[in-house]
């Protein structure tokens, strides 16, 4: 109950950044598993991996892997509660909301709710599917709710998106001010393609794949433009005043990191009906655009960690806590 109370008081749309980056835990050890253990079609569940045919290295590292993602569904799941009741207190205090969007440098950070949401998706489908095996057994009749929760998630990430691009390209702005959190709207768009993508490439009801195809593909376009507009300006300004953002501010940079893949993996994933949209050859381009997306993701790791060595070496461990860090996760 003291935590309850704690975030309703203190409440800030960065607190789902703690709930997203439990869920990309969790698919990251579930993706692991899905293509190291051999086994049948569909994702993988707990009862495919046969622990008794397994050396002592694939025994630990396996069960190692299974805690890990099982803490982190868990700890999504209780997070995403506990910031929800936070949420709608919020929501509450109309005032509150309405001066948070119009403020230019802060209107962004209502996007990790979005994105932390739509990492709910993937998490029911794949984690909680490895250890709730009629979730993946029943993944079809699970497509038509999930589209509808992806078009609830699509609409209000781009009525959002409008409002703030209002307020950026109305208001008078300090544009120096700005820096990597700036693309947390970025990143939102990513993660809501790669739930749409991944409604499209599993059902098999022509009509929801050819929905959920043509709205991620609509996402992936405007992420991308976002994405190299921002990228592009964010650049410029930090070589146009010679200064990396403040401390608090600086793991933000390892936000293109995520954004990177998930856009790669969307075009990966992307249907043969939104890619005739975008006159695109599913067999040319496919594995290209997955390579490329993670070698830039990971071009953009060296060069982030080399350009904060100085923060590494002496503020890291000083620093106070910042909602930037989950950008690292």
């Amino acid at each position: 109950m003291r935590a309850l109370e704690v975030i309703r008081k203190n409440f800030n749309p960065l607190f789902f950044q703690a709930s997203l980056a439990a869920g990309g835990v969790a698919l990251m050890a579930f993706n692991f598993l899905q293509f190291a253990v051999p086994h049948g079609k569909g994702p993988i569940t707990l009862s495919d991996i046969s622990w008794t045919s397994l050396n002592g290295t694939e025994t630990t590292l396996y069960a190692i892997l299974v805690a890990v993602m099982l803490v982190a569904v868990i700890a999504h799941v209780l997070l995403t509660a506990l910031f929800l009741r936070g949420l709608f207190s919020w929501l509450g205090n109309r005032k509150t909301v309405t001066d948070f969007l119009a403020d230019p440098y802060k209107n962004v950070t209502i996007f990790p709710v979005i994105g932390s949401l739509a990492m709910s998706a993937n998490v029911l489908w794949a984690p909680a599917g490895f250890f709730a095996p009629f979730i993946s057994s029943g993944m079809q009749s699970l497509m038509l709710p999930s589209l509808v929760y992806f078009s609830v998630l699509f609409i209000f990430l781009f009525l959002l998106e409008y409002r703030v691009m209002k307020i950026w390209l109305k208001s008078s702005i300090d544009t120096t001010k700005f820096n990597f959190i700036w693309l947390l709207d970025v990143f939102a768009f990513g993660l809501v393609a790669l739930t749409g993508s991944g409604i499209a490439v599993t059902s098999e009801n022509k009509t929801i794949a050819s929905i959920a195809g043509v709205a991620t593909a609509a996402a992936l376009i405007v992420g991308l433009l976002l994405l190299a507009v921002k990228l592009a300006y964010l650049i410029r300004n930090v070589i146009k005043v010679k200064k990396l953002p403040d401390t608090p501010i600086l793991p933000a940079f390892f936000l293109v990191v995520p954004i990177s893949c998930l856009f790669g993996l969307s075009l990966y994933r992307i249907p043969s009906q939104s890619q005739a949209l975008l006159s695109l050859n599913a067999v040319s381009i496919s594995s290209l655009v997955i390579n490329l997306s993670y070698i830039a993701a990971i071009a953009w790791v060296i060069i982030t960690v080399i350009l904060l060595s100085n923060y590494f070496k002496s503020q890291f461990m000083r620093s106070k806590y910042s909602a930037p860090q989950w950008g690292m996760v």
